[in-house]
């Protein structure tokens, strides 16, 4: 009997490894396929993430079932690319394309009516009419009304393809570029539900989900997405897209676990590995992601595709000589990349030579108008050089490009807090806040500028919740222990913990040989507080705490001990069995009830993505 269920389960389980190949050979198939027909249409970048894809695929399968792969997809693309109906003429306005002579290759097509022909011929139109918009934008930070220039070729692309829809239909390239030029006209809707249709009926193409992807701004546009019936929610393409999504929504632990799920089926994908590095990047875990990115370095040494991402992380880290390196080598690589400029760029600036950084800022722009990056390191180093209104500018620009940035929001709200407009600060920070409710830099930020307009409750919240997100931010804990003792009233019992909770994380890093300013502001508060409530003896050591100070703090010190000698020894003073911290100073948890606390500012969890957001917010 054992025998035979120990044959059933290795049958079983021989069938599950036959049906796993057998789905990455049709997965290889399909990346195959649609790599050749999006390279013949000139849709170059997806067909480069397919081909990719499937490169990454063929080392753990054998070689005569990726011949037959192979052989496989060339005939369905043959299939695809079968609607050409002048093939002569079609491959002449291809090289045109190709050229970037995009005004005569459309006029070569302009007779044709096969669907490859249409789409090629609009295309090429709507990238003509891009670049006269952008020659007509001359200066790059003028202001939006100056910069008026629209791509003239949009209105009748748009009335081309929705005419041929309604006769005949259009096929999933179709529906694409119908998409990007609803897009492009604001018609966000009408775009989604346009890629959507495209992804029905090519779900391996990569260009439609990514584009959907783009409009999906929020948590609500995901969800209105993910319920759209006509979504191929089982293919195995929907899980890239989720991924995708969650990483732009800066939801960085479900990216971290998407991502890893699919490097188990495409594991040596430089692709997803550069999505997972980015991951770590957005959680702050610079360690692990600059592991990832130099290990992606290595095995691809060329590739320049997220190099402005690991030069970010090296900037944080200060790390002049890998950066320098780095710098040099996207130089050799490819000077006119976008991501190059980005990357030297960095490196000005991390050397503190802003205009120069500026410079190469400007260089990616005009190498790509719309790199996201590159408008919001522009807008960092105009902060840097005190200009804010080249740094405001910047900054929209980047929120136009991508409302997800939540870097450019932050900046924004920098700016205006330079320039003293708190309520134009308080608008953007919140943006910044709504797009990273769980980075403790956010709520910092908010809490300053409502001190700032004197909404002292409101900042305190605000603290508290940057404390619950960074428990050892001490210049969180002091600001709102100062906030207690000075602007809200009758809460010196709170002002006690978070001062006691300053000179705890003062102890830990520093010892409580060493003092610092905010050390010395507990210890005069602490001291009087013990004081005043008859506990001598703690009011006893802060005070002494401050013997080591000099100046006036020390004749304040000697003072206050005046008076605790001159009281009479309370029952308090003489050992009531409070608990005290390694340095010999006692610790505040025992001290306050838990009712003082307005709320618990460590409540909310990534799942929720800051919806519970209080009533004063």
């Amino acid at each position: 009997m054992m025998t035979s269920i120990g044959s059933e389960i290795t049958n079983m389980s021989n069938m599950g490894a036959n049906q796993d190949h057998s789905a990455r050979l049709v997965q290889l198939q399909e990346l195959l396929t649609m790599s050749s027909a999006c390279s013949s249409r000139g849709l170059h970048n997806s067909a480069k993430w397919s081909a990719e894809l499937a490169e990454s695929m063929i080392k753990d399968l054998p070689q005569d079932s990726v011949e037959q792969c192979t052989i496989g997809a060339a005939k369905d693309a043959a299939k695809m690319n079968a609607t050409v109906g002048d093939q002569p003429l079609y491959m002449l306005a291809k090289t045109y394309y190709d050229l970037r002579e995009f005004q005569r290759a459309a006029h070569v097509l302009r007779d044709a009516e096969c669907d490859a022909a249409v789409f090629l011929r609009c295309y090429c139109r709507y990238l003509a009419g891009e670049e006269r918009k952008e020659d007509e934008c001359h200066d790059l930070l003028a202001p939006q009304d100056q910069n008026s220039a629209v791509n003239e070729e949009l209105r009748e692309i748009r009335n081309t393809l929705s005419a041929r829809e309604s006769a005949r239909g259009l096929d999933g390239f179709g529906y694409y570029l119908l998409g990007t030029i609803l897009s492009a006209s604001e018609l966000k809707v009408e775009a989604r539900e346009a890629f959507i249709k495209s992804i029905e009926i090519l779900p391996t193409f990569w260009g439609s989900w990514l584009e959907l992807a783009s409009l999906c701004t929020d948590v609500g546009d995901r969800q209105k997405v993910n319920s759209n019936d006509r979504l191929p929610q089982e293919h195995w393409m929907k899980k890239f897209f989720d991924a995708h999504v969650s990483l732009e929504l800066h939801q960085a632990d479900e990216a971290v676990s998407l991502y890893s799920n699919l490097a188990q089926t495409f594991p040596v994908s430089s692709y997803v590995q550069a999505q997972v590095a980015t991951a770590y990047y957005n959680r702050r875990e610079f360690d692990v992601s600059e592991e990832i990115f130099e290990g992606l370095r290595q095995s691809d040494p060329y590739r320049l595709d997220n190099v402005d991402t690991y030069s970010n992380i090296l900037y944080v880290r200060v790390a002049k000589t890998k950066l320098s390196y780095l710098a040099h080598e996207a130089v050799r690589i490819g000077q006119y990349r976008a991501e190059t400029c980005c990357v030297v760029g960095n490196y000005y600036s991390l050397k503190n030579r802003h205009e120069k950084a500026v410079i190469y800022f400007q260089r990616a722009l005009k190498l790509n108008r719309s790199y996201l990056s590159a408008w919001t390191l522009m807008g960092h180093e105009y902060m840097e050089l005190k200009n804010s209104a080249a740094a405001i500018e910047a900054y929209r620009r980047a929120v136009e490009i991508d409302p997800r940035d939540y870097r450019a929001w932050y900046g924004l709200g920098q700016a205006y807090e330079l320039l003293k407009m708190a309520m134009y600060s308080l608008y953007y920070y919140r943006q910044a806040q709504r797009l990273r409710p769980h980075d403790a830099r956010m709520w910092s930020a908010l809490a300053h500028t409502y001190k700032e307009m004197d909404r002292y409750t409101d900042a305190a919240m605000c603290y508290e919740r940057t404390i619950g997100l960074s428990e050892n931010d001490t210049a969180a804990v002091f600001e709102l222990a100062v906030l207690y003792r000075d602007r809200i009233p009758n809460k010196h019992n709170l002002a006690a913990k978070y001062f006691g909770r300053v000179i705890e994380l003062h102890d830990d890093e520093f010892g409580s040989a060493v003092e610092s300013e905010h050390t010395v502001d507990a210890c005069m508060f602490l001291s009087q507080f013990f004081k005043d409530r008859g506990d001598l003896d703690q009011a006893e050591t802060y005070a002494m705490r401050l013997m080591n100070v000099g100046g006036k703090h020390k004749e304040s010190a000697k003072e206050l001990l005046g008076e605790i000698h001159s009281l009479p020894p309370s029952r308090s003073s003489r050992g009531d069995g409070t608990p005290r911290s390694v340095s010999g100073t006692p610790t505040f948890l025992h001290m306050l009830d838990t009712s003082d606390i307005s709320r618990d500012p460590g409540a909310s969890s990534p799942a929720n993505n800051g919806d519970d957001m209080p009533s004063w917010f």
